[in-house]
């Protein structure tokens, strides 16, 4: 697949089918992306990938303390954003709600559909991605790149992906699963599978800001 076509084609995948996806092609992709761009090449990502009902029972009981209310505790704490980037994010929400039904007031039905990134949007599998506790902002820069190269070649493959957030609200949990040390940091989780085609919430397609708006030009012809 074109790289072009790859990067326009990926989109956050929101419902998937149940088969899982082979070992040897999610080792396949993971081995491209180690090919991603680093710091001083120090390549500081680390993953641990899940599946079958350790994956369920992960997804359960994250959703239950999600559900619970629980005060989020993420290794990973986020900014508060400035509103230029909270409007991007309503139009993103209103086009979702919109195409599932959900109405502006319909507080329940918001509630339900955020709950359900809890349980990864029933991914078969899920790639955490982690970086030790030494590393700081550069080294999560490079996590991105590789979260990207590892969706990127996802998508030329024919699969679905979706980066969590909100899988790594409750480090702890995912530790009493998964045996990811103390000193390494959950960074964010990818959902990975087979793309449910015939469902709605895989039809929603991001807007992009034109590129006046995040491009700016100086002393170029």
């Amino acid at each position: 697949m074109d790289i072009l076509r790859a990067v326009q084609d990926r989109r956050s995948i929101r419902k998937f089918k149940s088969d899982p996806v082979p070992r040897r092609l999610i080792e396949e992709i993971l081995q491209g992306a180690q090919w991603s761009p680093s710091a001083i090449n120090t390549q500081p990502w680390e993953c641990w990938v899940v599946g079958g009902e350790t994956a369920k029972r992960l997804a359960e009981e994250i959703y239950q303390v999600g559900e619970n209310g629980e005060v989020p505790r993420p290794d990973f704490h986020i900014s508060s954003w400035k509103e230029v980037y909270m409007n991007r994010m309503r139009e993103n929400g209103k086009g979702l709600f919109s195409l599932l039904g959900i109405d502006r007031q319909d507080k329940e039905g918001k509630r339900t559909f955020a709950l359900s990134m809890y349980r990864f949007y029933n991914a078969p599998q899920m790639i955490f991605v982690c970086l030790d506790e030494s590393l700081g902002p550069y080294s999560i820069f490079d996590c991105g790149c590789f979260a990207q190269t590892v969706c990127l070649l996802a998508t030329s493959k024919g699969l679905g992906t979706c980066i969590l957030e909100m899988a790594v609200h409750y480090p702890d949990v995912i530790r009493k699963h998964l045996s990811i040390p103390g000193d390494k940091k959950i960074l964010v989780g990818i959902a990975i599978g087979h793309t449910d085609r015939d469902a709605i919430i895989n039809k929603f397609k991001s807007s992009r800001e034109p590129i006046e708006n995040v491009v700016h030009w100086q002393d170029i012809g």
